[in-house]
Parts: structure tokens; C-alpha cells; sequence
């Protein structure tokens, strides 16, 4: 059995939670903040992000919610936005922590959190899939909703032209 953080057994105060989180951050956080008393936002490099992860874990971050990605062209960027929170620790199950990097759009790559959190497979497949970031280790590569006779690029990138088909308008 996984052993996280405090485990929920002592009350703390966000001020504290914020804090602990701070602590752990240190170094590999470009910009932290507190959005809300339950929203945290950490903007890290895309090189650290496994690093990040593993620290946010034992502290208790146990999961991905959710992991999404905006393309941003004319910035030659895309944006992946992890948001992060727990199951096991019912303190940190109330705080939901974004986790935001960068990777250049030309080579989109960065490694997959899967490791430290299994809960971002599908939702790093997703993103790969439909705006063509590769994720560095992620166990499976596969099609995972687009149609395997799919033609073009990534579908969310801002330059995707949708194929005209059959009849002319």
C-alpha cells in the first residue's frame, strides 16, 4: 500500500498546505501562487515535470484529474496544463493544484507523469493525440478516440484545415 504525505491525520490550515507545497517547489517552480483557498497554480519547466510530480506525490498529491493542452502558434508554444489532486489525503482531496509548462510547438515533447501518477495516461493520450505532443515513456501509443483512417495533423492545433469532402458548396 502507497503511503502519502500526512495522510489526512492532522488538520492544517491552507496558509500551511500552501506552504508545505512552496517547500517542496522550491527551485523547480518558476512562478507559485494561490489562486483561491483551494486552487494553486505552479508554472514549472517542461524538463522538471516528472521532478515536480514525484515531490507533489509525497506530499500527498496522489492523481491527475485532468491534463490539457492549448496551442498557442504565433508563441511557437503549447501550453499542458496538469491539475492535480488527492484521493487518500481528505485535506488535499478539497485542493485541486495546477501544474503549467511549455513545450516548443516544432518538437512537442516532454516525459509522461505516468509513473508517479497512472491517473494521466488517458488524459496524456488525449493530448497527444489531438495536438501532437509526444509524451516521452508514456506506456501506450495507440489511436485512442480518433479513427485510425484519421488523415491530416493534430485537430486542436489553431493551423488544422478540416478536409472538404464530396460536394461542392
Amino acid at each position: 500500500m502507497r503511503k502519502y504525505g500526512n495522510g489526512g491525520h492532522h488538520i492544517q490550515s491552507p496558509e500551511a498546505i500552501f506552504s508545505q507545497i512552496s517547500e517542496a517547489l522550491k527551485g523547480l517552480a518558476a512562478d507559485f501562487v494561490l489562486v483561491a483557498p483551494n486552487f494553486l497554480k505552479a508554472t514549472v519547466e517542461a524538463s522538471k515535470i516528472t521532478e515536480v510530480a514525484q515531490k507533489l506525490y509525497v506530499i500527498g498529491f496522489d492523481h491527475v484529474k485532468s491534463v490539457t493542452g492549448i496551442d498557442y502558434p504565433l508563441e511557437k508554444k503549447i501550453d499542458i496544463l496538469y491539475h492535480v489532486s488527492a484521493h487518500e489525503n481528505l485535506e488535499l482531496s478539497k485542493i485541486i493544484l495546477e501544474l503549467k509548462t511549455s513545450v516548443d510547438r516544432a518538437d512537442a515533447r516532454i516525459n509522461t507523469v505516468t509513473e508517479t501518477w497512472p491517473s494521466a495516461e488517458y488524459p496524456e493520450r488525449e493530448t497527444a493525440e489531438f495536438l501532437g505532443v509526444t509524451f516521452e515513456g508514456l506506456p501506450e501509443k495507440g489511436r485512442l478516440m480518433l479513427l485510425d483512417n484519421f488523415e491530416g495533423g493534430p485537430p486542436l492545433r489553431r493551423d488544422f484545415i478540416i478536409k472538404t469532402e464530396g460536394t461542392e458548396a
